[in-house]
């Protein structure tokens, strides 16, 4: 059985040209039917996938998400919508908090779980869901027009990126495995929208002994190539748990 007052959406955050970005979709409302045509409540849901304005209007978009089956586990089922909708697992996934303002969803009443995720786009191998008629990312700056309150839950799961990132290592899964210092000062400028000290910065970075210099260098570069360094696996797990004293 679907559970018609409850969702789950995804804001999936990508580090992609220097830019922080939203992974969003248009979702397809035939397969989307097909997907929960088997639930024995079908047709008393129908119309949460046929009234959405993402369905009738071509320049809405929004969260990867679907309203969750009654037997099905909340937070195991943001992972698999996850999975099932980019071809993405083991991503790194939280939950934000639950959105219940009574008119969020103007024909029904639906509670929505948020979670985000945070990837590099150029470093996973993501497929498009044969949920969506098309994935797309956006600059957190520059998103399209989105149905419901999306834009208030991008809004408040970047706020908890923000606040997390200071204290734990969460935002360096948006980078690939070799990597400049200014790369990762990049990403927590990005981030945090500010300009950090680069003396500072790299000081706090290298005391946390979470650094291991891979003995490389950049390659074909036009300026002069940077070390390139990787995370010292048993330390970036051990700060996972206990966290970072970041504070910018």
């Amino acid at each position: 059985m679907i559970l018609r007052h409850l969702s789950v959406d995804c804001v999936i955050f990508g580090f992609k040209d220097n830019k922080l970005c939203v992974l969003l979709w248009q979702s397809d409302t035939d397969v989307a039917k097909r997907f929960f045509s088997e639930k024995d409540n079908f047709e008393d849901v129908e119309e949460l996938y046929t009234e959405n304005p993402m369905h009738a209007e071509q320049n809405y978009w929004g969260l990867i998400g679907t309203h969750l089956p009654q037997e099905e586990d909340i937070d195991e089922y943001a992972k698999f919508i996850l999975t099932k909708s980019t071809g993405l697992e083991n991503v790194y996934l939280t939950q934000v908090k639950t959105f219940g303002k009574v008119e969020r969803v103007p024909f029904t009443r639906v509670l929505t779980t948020a979670y985000y995720a945070i990837i590099n786009p150029e470093y996973h191998d993501m497929r498009q869901s044969e949920m969506a008629k098309v994935l797309s990312w956006f600059e957190i700056d520059k998103l399209p027009k989105l149905v419901f309150d999306h834009k208030l839950i991008i809004e408040e799961a970047l706020k908890k990126l923000r606040d997390q990132v200071k204290y734990h290592p969460v935002g360096f899964q948006m980078l690939p495995d070799k990597f400049t210092l200014t790369e990762l000062q990049t990403l927590y400028e990005v981030i945090l929208d500010t300009t950090l000290d680069t003396r500072n910065f790299r000081k706090k970075i290298q005391n946390m002994d979470l650094l291991v210099d891979t003995g490389e260098k950049q390659t074909n570069v036009a300026h002069r190539a940077a070390k390139l360094y990787s995370f010292d696996v048993d330390v970036y797990n051990r700060l996972k748990e206990e966290g970072l004293n970041f504070r910018i």
